[in-house]
Formats: structure tokens, C-alpha cells, sequence
């Protein structure tokens, strides 16, 4: 039986800040139903793979699929926020007006806005940073949208609320993805992790509390795997220091294979300086950067 077509995919997707890529030829989909997180080192780009998402940038190469009438709410890590419009305003401009009975919506906006300790009376231009973000909050669960991308969403959140976020959230029943240093708030919501790691997004079908012996597992066999090719190009450079003959077309085949190898080791991060430039010494040709 096919899969269900996602909400909404990245296909090779590209962004680059710069000039600089921050990942390249990424994909990625999100189903009903998925509880991710995704996790990797700051800066790695987390934040603007969850914009990219949402649709608040445009990939520079591929392109993002979004599934006709899914609806997309999104906590950014710095919300824009009108600073005249009311909080219970702003709020209430998260539900969807397809779902429930005026007085049951009303009565869903004042129950986040009591749990998350603001006042809807006031204008969002006096709040603090972190009631902003709570108001942002607030704004993006109210609707039960179809996909929910959440970046730092316990920031400026006390236990009891963080508690109850955690309970708002197990009742979704859409896509959720989730960028968060909340080691526990992970731990208890994700059923997947997305790793973004040197601009390479790994996929585990399993919660973020199996995280750890994963990437130290996918660590342990990359480090096998550049030892078996440092060992390799060390053998290739002591066959071409001693000369290759270009009139013979064996030489140059073998030339030929030992190139994508070099280049695939200094992508994976191969510690061999000997092979920064291309031909090595003794091989003839010039040298590539």
C-alpha cells in the first residue's frame, strides 16, 4: 500500500545565505499523523528549514510541495507582531473558521491566552519578548492547523505551562515538527527525528530519546569509512608519484575512478590534506581548489 501523500515536502531543496550554502538538494516530507523534531548543532540552518516550510522563504534551487487546503501554522523564533492589534485579537486570527461554533472558538482563544498568563485586552505592542512569544504561541495551536512547525516553543514557559503545551499537542492530529533545547519536551512528544548535519538532513522512524546511540552509531561507521579511505588514497599516491604514462588508457582509467573518491572524501570532511588540490604532485595537470 502507498504511503499517504505528505501535507508538505521539500523536494532537493537549496538555500543559501551570501552567497554560502546552508544545505543543498534537501528533501523532506511531513504526513498526518508525524511527531518530529528536528535537532542538530546551532547554525546548522534549523530555523530556516523551518521557514522554508512554512513558506516564509522561498527555496534558491527545488521546490516546496504543499498538499491543495492544508492549513500551516508557524512559531517563529521572532514573531512579527502588530504592536496596535488587541492579544486576544491576534489569537483569535489563528482559528479556523470551518471549526466550531463562534461562542466555543471564543471560549478556546480565552483558555490559551489564561494558560499562557496574558491578558487579551492588551495591545501587543506592550508586551515583552516573551509574552510576544507566548501571544505567537497561542496564535499558532488555536486553529489545530494541518501542519504545526514550532521553533523553541518552551522559551519563557514555566513547568505547569510546558505540561500543558505538552498536552495540547498530543491531541493534534496533524503533522507536527518541532525545533527545541528541551531535551524532556522532546523525549515525550516526537515519535521521528530529523538530524541536519553539515547540510545533510538523516531521518530516525523513532523518537528523539533514541537519538543519541544513533548518531553516535552513524559517527562510529563515517569514521570507519574515512580510515578505509585515507588508507586508499595513500596507496593511489604512492602509485602516482611513480609516474603514469598518458599513452596508456589503463593508467588513465584508473585516474579516472580514483577522482570521485578524493572528491567524495573532502566532502565527507577526509583529513588528508594531501588531496586539498587535485592532480596531487607528480601526477601532472593543474590543481583544483
Amino acid at each position: 500500500m502507498a504511503p499517504p501523500t505528505p501535507l508538505v515536502a521539500l523536494r532537493e531543496a537549496g538555500v543559501s545565505f551570501g552567497g554560502a550554502p546552508v544545505f543543498a538538494a534537501l528533501s523532506l516530507e511531513l504526513r498526518r499523523g508525524e511527531r518530529a523534531c528536528l535537532v542538530g548543532r546551532n547554525g546548522s540552518g534549523k530555523s530556516t528549514l523551518i521557514r522554508l516550510l512554512a513558506g516564509a522563504i522561498e527555496p534558491d534551487a527545488g521546490e516546496r510541495f504543499l498538499q491543495p487546503g492544508t492549513v500551516v501554522a508557524h512559531l517563529a523564533q521572532a514573531p512579527a507582531l502588530p504592536p496596535e492589534q488587541s492579544a486576544a485579537g491576534y489569537v483569535a486570527a489563528g482559528l479556523r473558521q470551518t471549526r466550531g461554533d463562534p461562542a466555543s472558538q471564543r471560549h478556546r482563544v480565552d483558555a490559551a491566552l489564561a494558560r499562557l498568563g496574558l491578558d487579551g485586552a492588551r495591545r501587543l505592542g506592550e508586551l515583552s519578548g516573551g509574552e510576544g512569544r507566548r501571544a505567537a504561541l497561542a496564535r499558532a495551536i488555536v486553529g489545530e492547523p494541518d501542519v504545526l512547525l514550532l521553533d523553541e516553543p518552551t522559551n519563557h514557559l514555566d513547568l505547569p505551562t510546558i505540561e500543558w503545551l505538552e498536552e495540547e499537542l498530543s491531541r493534534l492530529r496533524g503533522a507536527l515538527l518541532t525545533v527545541s533545547h528541551d531535551r524532556t519536551f522532546l523525549k515525550r512528544l516526537s515519535s521521528a527525528t530529523l538530524w541536519l548535519d553539515r547540510g545533510r538532513l538523516r531521518r530516525l522512524d523513532r523518537g528523539f530519546a533514541h537519538f543519541e546511540a544513533w548518531a553516535e552509531d552513524l559517527r562510529a561507521r563515517e569514521a570507519r569509512d574515512l580510515h578505509r579511505l585515507e588508507r586508499r588514497l595513500v596507496q593511489e599516491e604512492r602509485w602516482l608519484r611513480r609516474g603514469v604514462t598518458a599513452r596508456r588508457r589503463r593508467n588513465q582509467g584508473r585516474l579516472a575512478r580514483l577522482w570521485p573518491t578524493c572528491a567524495g572524501g573532502a566532502r565527507s570532511g577526509c583529513a588528508t590534506r594531501r588531496w586539498r588540490a587535485w592532480p596531487p604532485p607528480g601526477a601532472g595537470g593543474a590543481a583544483t581548489p
